[in-house]
């Protein structure tokens, strides 16, 4: 791409617990945000045990990405993606729906794999951090998987996806809600684990860390009692790790109903948000960390940025 010429993409990140869009134009790599949406659809609900699609939510989802696709068109971009994460890493049935998605809407696709993730989170939350030290620590929960990701530069030096998300938590270890004390000690136990096996090698001391995705920025949006979402106020804002820890202890008690009336609280994430704090927490004490800052910068910015600047081809439009 000419460095000189702004280039207008479209992405759309459909995960396990929400589908979002992104209306960009980038230049000179730096990622302009013309519109941005958000919305759970829940496409991973029972993925985890069954492996397949439930027919409910994958018509939710594709109602969502419909309204999503009358914005790109209206856009005009000269680059568009979706790109499929965890859930439909898992899925059987999963390429039947995206090539579904596809011939409906003209909306070519690629699943990334967990590292491909990690590193597109890694350099979305960079674009939108230029002066948080380093190295430094990008945090990606989704409903299905984590990405962590540390570097100093543009590219992480080490990353990795572990299979431990805010819907997969949810559903394989809350059989009550709110979750009983056994539920959640075992859920717990079973975070702490998958994070020590995970980052037993490779990983190094991190200055500082970056939370990109709902279950941050939901934490941040409840603590500020934000009625109405404003990404301007959330993005840099610090969540402590005393924050989490006054949020967990605030939901553990709460069904998922009296979650869903608290500020901040984005409406379907209600009964997943105690499991992204639990998941944020642990995150905060294995990398000694005394809490992470918001960024609106994501996922979405780093398929933007790599998008403008690859091959305009159907399939592999992204490499790393």
């Amino acid at each position: 791409m000419d460095s000189g010429a702004a280039m207008r993409v479209a992405i759309v990140d459909q995960g396990t617990n929400s589908a979002r869009l992104l209306l960009a134009e980038v230049e000179g790599g730096v990622v302009r945000t013309i519109a941005r949406r958000a919305t759970v659809t829940r496409l991973g609900r029972g993925v985890d045990e069954r492996r397949r699609l439930d027919a409910a939510a994958a018509q939710r989802t594709r109602e969502c990405i419909a309204g999503y696709a009358r914005e790109i068109v209206a856009f005009a971009p000269e680059r568009r993606l979706l790109i499929a994460t965890s859930v439909l890493r898992d899925a059987r049935d999963g390429v039947a729906f995206l090539d579904r998605i596809a011939a409906e809407f003209d909306l070519p696709w690629q699943v990334v794999s967990g590292a491909q993730e990690a590193a597109l989170s890694y350099r979305g939350a960079v674009s939108g951090a230029p002066t948080v030290r380093r190295p430094l620590l990008v945090v990606d929960i989704g409903g299905g998987s984590t990405e962590l990701s540390v570097g100093e530069g543009v590219k992480p030096s080490w990353s990795v996806s572990i299979d431990i998300g805010v819907v997969r938590l949810t559903e394989r270890f809350f059989a009550t809600d709110p979750p009983r004390q056994g539920e959640w000690s075992a859920a717990e136990d079973a975070v702490t684990r998958l994070l020590a096996a995970e980052t037993a090698t490779g990983t190094v001391a991190v200055a500082a860390g970056i939370g990109v995705a709902g279950t941050i920025t939901t934490l941040v949006a409840h603590k500020l009692a934000l009625r109405a979402y404003d990404p301007r106020v959330v993005h840099g804002h610090f969540l402590s790790l005393a924050d989490i820890e006054r949020a967990i202890a605030a939901f553990r008690g709460m069904t998922s109903r009296e979650r869903a009336a608290l500020p901040g609280i984005q409406r379907g994430r209600e009964d997943v948000i105690v499991a992204g704090a639990l998941i944020a927490r642990a995150i905060c004490r294995h990398f000694a960390l005394q809490g992470l800052y918001a960024s609106e910068a994501d996922i979405l910015d780093g398929a933007a940025l790599t998008l403008a600047e690859g091959a305009a081809t159907a399939r592999a439009l992204l490499t790393f």
